[in-house]
């Protein structure tokens, strides 16, 4: 019997760069794994290494490549949503969902917050509308990071930060599809960072534009994720995205 499927704890456990028990697990060229005792090999898998935009399998979501953004799901989306349409009532269900799963892992995670330098924006600093939702707020370790335009790289130390700590895989939920998550998700692909994003645990408001038509929200969210899928992002459910955790 292969030494992986014998060993459901060590499959969990792909990316500690030392395993109790006296051995390795190095990732060799594009083509497998070795597991190493220390006098010697014990078994070679080989593994496929899929290209950059590939979907996310269990040992990428516990290794330190992989992170979770969530951007701008701040207190202010509560006044909004209230005066307009809102695409996804789930999103903060899911949302929890998402973070419980990464939080056992050993992926890192990022909370993206909007400060409006605007007077009177409900995302203005100190404001009470500019603080998280308590359903992603930041635990101790994860990294915060604060921005001022739609981007969560214009502006930040972010991709120097991602670079630094060895990151190539996002996962990006938050608020709004059209808005930060959009703008985040396409600078990332500018970047060459492969990009999943939890469709479910993303939202967005309805639109009105200068012609006076009216866009309803759901087909604004799932016309932004389609023009990301179209550029290279993976867009999942949030259920399809656990099941690689």
């Amino acid at each position: 019997m292969p030494l992986l499927s014998a060993c459901p704890v060590l499959l969990d456990r792909l990316g500690d760069p030392v395993l109790d028990g006296g051995y390795r697990v190095s990732q060799v060229g594009k083509v497998g794994l070795q597991l190493l005792f220390c006098k010697g090999v014990v078994e070679e898998v080989s593994m496929s290494v899929h290209a950059s935009n590939a979907r996310l399998r269990l040992y990428d979501a516990r290794d330190e490549c992989a992170a979770l953004m969530i951007v701008d799901v701040q207190q202010a989306t509560d006044e909004l949503a209230g005066d307009t349409e809102c695409s996804n009532p789930l999103m903060e269900s899911r949302l929890t969902d998402l973070l419980a799963c990464w939080r056992g892992g050993n992926g890192h995670i990022v909370h993206v917050r909007h400060f409006s330098h605007a007077p009177g924006s409900l995302y203005r600093s100190g404001h009470v509308g500019a603080e998280f939702k308590p359903c992603v707020q930041p635990r101790l370790g994860e990294r915060i990071v604060t921005k001022h335009v739609s981007s969560a790289f214009v502006g930040t130390d972010l991709e120097n930060w991602l670079s630094r700590h060895g990151v190539s895989q996002l996962v990006v939920a938050g608020f709004s599809t059209t808005g930060a998550v959009n703008s985040s998700v396409r600078h990332a692909l500018c970047l060459g960072l492969s990009v999943s994003i939890a469709q479910d645990a993303c939202a967005c408001l309805a639109l009105e534009d200068h012609h006076g038509r009216y866009w309803d929200a759901e087909t604004c969210h799932w016309f932004s994720l389609a023009q990301l899928e179209s550029l290279g992002a993976s867009v999942e459910s949030t259920h399809a995205l656990i099941q690689y955790f």
